[in-house]
C-alpha cells in the first residue's frame, strides 16, 4: 500500500493537517470561543445592525468587561460605535454570558483588494492625482488671486513681501 501524498498546490494549513499538526490547543479553544460569541452577537443585533455589517463582524476579543469586535470598514467602526450603548444594553440584557460587559471595542479589519469597489475607488484617485499633476503650471484661479491680492493689502506689513504677493496676483 503506496502512501498518500499531500497536494503540493494546497494551503499550508492542509499540509499540516495532512501530516498531524494542529493548533495549539489555547489556540483552538479561543477560536472556538470567538466563533460561538461571534454566532451568538449575531443572532442577537439580526435587528439592530444592517445586514452589511453584520456579514463582516467577527468577534477578536473578550474579557468580562470589554467586548472587541472587528469589521471590513471604517463606517461600520463609526456605526457601532456612534450605537455602542444600545448595543450594550442590548447584549447586556438579552444574554447571560453578556451580562458584566461594559464597553465594545472595534478595530477595523484589513480591506479586501480584490474588491471591485475598492478598485475602481483607487483608480478614480489615481486619475485624479494624473490630472492634479497636469495642471501643476497653471495660472492661478481668480478666487485665489482675490485672496492674495486681499491679503497681501489688508494682512501683510511687510512691504516686499505686499509687492510680490499682488505682482502674484496680478500675473
Amino acid at each position: 500500500m503506496s502512501k498518500k501524498q499531500p497536494n503540493r498546490l494546497a494551503e499550508l494549513i492542509d499540509h499540516q493537517a495532512f501530516a498531524g499538526s494542529a493548533l495549539p490547543q489555547t489556540l483552538a479553544d479561543d477560536m472556538r470561543l470567538y466563533t460561538q460569541v461571534t454566532n451568538e452577537i449575531k443572532t442577537l443585533l439580526v435587528d439592530c445592525l444592517p445586514e452589511e455589517i453584520l456579514n463582516t463582524c467577527w468577534v477578536v476579543g473578550l474579557s468580562s468587561e470589554q467586548l472587541t469586535l472587528s469589521v471590513a470598514s471604517v463606517t461600520a467602526a463609526n456605526h457601532i460605535r456612534y450605537l455602542q450603548h444600545a448595543y450594550l444594553q442590548v447584549l447586556t440584557t438579552q444574554s447571560i454570558t453578556f451580562q458584566q460587559l461594559k464597553k465594545i471595542r472595534v478595530v477595523v479589519s484589513k480591506t479586501n483588494t480584490n474588491n471591485s469597489s475598492y478598485k475602481e475607488k483607487l483608480s478614480s484617485l489615481t486619475n485624479n492625482l494624473k490630472y492634479d499633476k497636469a495642471n501643476e503650471n497653471q495660472a492661478l484661479s481668480q478666487n485665489t488671486k482675490r485672496t492674495i491680492a486681499q491679503a497681501a493689502k489688508h494682512v501683510t506689513t511687510d512691504e516686499k513681501l505686499k509687492k510680490a504677493l499682488l505682482r502674484l496676483a496680478n500675473e
